[in-house]
């Protein structure tokens, strides 16, 4: 019986050195959560967190230690704005983000995988946010956005962890200034 377990432990960690071959290329899905805050200048609208959702797929180019990721998700953020006079209004972006960005591997192996990584992010709002008791200051809101993204990762076998922070570059207004920053826990599965 100890010899028939042993040969099925043999077995079962040769298959898994073997299925999880370090491929050139990785092609996954991915999802998570995001917590979301938006800096905000003037000082007569104020902003809270809160947390939301993302959903996608993911693609990688592996060199050695490096890797070029680019994924494309769907997210919502939700973010409650208040105005100085009282008046408050919960909205939720509905976005398509596109994050390109250069890893490196710390710890490699053929089981798992330590990275760090980082790059930009593209994201565009898919609805209309001007409705509200803070109507006025989406007057001129900006649906596409520019941010960068810095990370770190883990990945066993086919899973992927990742613990990402996205900073905005580009205000979403132009009435007044206010940049999304937001924390994504995200876990994904790769199929190649």
């Amino acid at each position: 019986m100890k010899k028939l377990s042993l040969l099925f432990s043999i077995m079962l960690t040769a298959f898994a050195f073997n299925s999880y071959a370090q491929s050139p290329i990785n092609v996954g899905i991915k999802t998570g959560l995001n917590f979301t805050d938006f800096s905000s200048n003037p000082k007569e609208y104020s902003t809270k967190n809160s947390s939301g959702f993302g959903v996608g797929a993911m693609a990688r180019i592996n060199i050695s230690r490096s890797y070029i990721q680019a994924d494309l998700m769907y997210t919502e953020k939700s973010i409650k704005f208040e105005s100085a006079n009282g008046g408050s209004d919960k909205k939720t972006l509905k976005n398509i983000e596109i994050p390109v960005v250069y890893g490196y591997k710390l710890l490699k192996s053929p089981l798992y995988n330590v990275r760090l990584f980082g790059g930009g992010v593209y994201s565009v709002v898919l609805n209309n946010l001007s409705k509200g008791a803070v109507d006025e200051a989406f007057n001129e809101f900006d649906k596409s956005n520019i941010g960068y993204r810095v990370g770190a990762g883990v990945d066993i076998l086919k899973f992927t962890v990742d613990v990402s922070y996205d900073g905005g570059l580009s205000n979403i207004s132009k009435s007044f200034s206010s940049k999304p920053n937001t924390w994504f826990i995200a876990v994904g599965y790769k199929f190649l």
